[in-house]
């Protein structure tokens, strides 16, 4: 007889087993996912051509003198 009861120990045991790991699956599977698109990325700005203008070298020394 004890190999009937130690067969139904294992039998026992493994259905436990069984039901736990369903409810793990089903507990994971019911959490929600982050979703790494659900934020859009921000738009890069919009740089505009200045218009174009003749520099003097008096005015780059001058300006190169104010960093200084």
């Amino acid at each position: 007889m004890s190999k009937k009861s130690g067969a139904k120990k294992l039998l026992a045991v493994g259905v436990i087993g069984g039901i736990i790991a369903i409810l793990v699956a089903v507990w994971k599977a019911s959490k929600p996912i982050e979703d790494p698109w659900e934020n859009e990325a921000p738009k890069p700005e919009v740089h505009l051509p200045v218009k174009e203008r003749e520099v003097t070298v008096e005015e780059v020394r001058d300006i190169l003198t104010e960093d200084q």
